[in-house]
């Protein structure tokens, strides 16, 4: 059933996602849905692999030249990064051939320079910044293990229903299962799990508006390119999401389906009370 709540942080949520699609559309569309980037790895592309292992956002900084606006994003990133554990900034200057694969992966060449590119350690494009970064825009593009795994599923094309488990008896509800198994479906839904006591998902379950210290697993539903649809509890069904995805527009790729004339301009979030 729906779960009567306010989803202000729900819309932080796609909105987050949103520009992490905004400035870098080729490649959250088609190389974070490929995987890894060219066969031939640059300097760079260590360096992205090497704080990614080590559980780091990588904020990339593609400048053309040293000017006021670069040193001004640089100074930005390095305040920011160095007082948490988890970010790493990486330099690319855009004339580098040695980093072409890398530019291109990115369509850097039609972004207003310096722009800022913030990876999280899956690979999720979290963040997209041109020309100017804020410090609030630093902390909020590095994000947990949870709400990547969203963005990177969304990304990539698939529908994301969030299972946010309590801190005993956890379980995958019902009608996720069943949606899941749906041949509509199966083939573009990925189920993410995660823990609503765990310590590195507090502010992601906080801004998704669910309940900490609910003994039943929560749902929420989303798909791309960043669409809240809903959230539930334990006892969603099948033809709950199967309707409101419908609803939205997003139950299939056939655009000349009929529900897809309804969101012609985009569909927006979702607000069930």
């Amino acid at each position: 059933m729906p779960m009567p709540r306010s989803h202000k942080g729900l819309l932080l949520l796609v909105l987050s996602v949103a520009i992490g699609l905004t400035g870098s559309q080729t490649y959250a569309q088609t190389a974070s849905r490929a995987g890894a980037p060219a066969a031939q790895s640059s300097p760079g592309d260590q360096k992205i692999a090497a704080n990614s292992k080590a559980g780091h956002t990588t904020f990339l900084l593609f400048y053309r030249s040293n000017d006021q606006l670069t040193q001004t994003a640089y100074q930005t990133l390095k305040s920011g990064a160095s007082k948490r554990k988890d970010a790493a900034i990486l330099p690319i200057q855009v004339d580098d051939r040695a980093e072409r694969g890398l530019i291109e992966r990115f369509d850097i060449t039609r972004t207003p320079l310096p722009a800022v590119v913030s990876l999280a350690p899956n690979d999720a494009v979290t963040g997209v910044f041109s020309q100017r970064i804020k410090p609030e825009e630093v902390d909020g593009a590095v994000v947990s293990s949870g709400y990547a795994q969203c963005i990177k599923a969304m990304q990539s094309g698939q529908i994301v229903l969030l299972c946010v488990q309590p801190a005993t008896r956890g379980f995958v509800p019902k009608g996720v299962q069943d949606f899941q198994a749906d041949r509509l479906y199966r083939e573009r839904t990925q189920v993410v799990n995660i823990s609503a006591t765990d310590p590195g998902e507090a502010l992601f379950v906080k801004q998704l508006g669910l309940n900490a210290l609910s003994a039943s697993p929560q749902v929420v539903f989303m798909a791309p390119p960043g669409v809240m649809l809903g959230a539930y509890d334990a006892n969603v069904t099948h033809a709950a999401l199967a309707t409101k995805l419908a609803a939205a527009g997003k139950c299939c790729d056939d655009k000349n389906c009929k529900h897809h004339s309804r969101t012609a301009t985009g569909a927006s979030p979702t607000t069930t009370r």
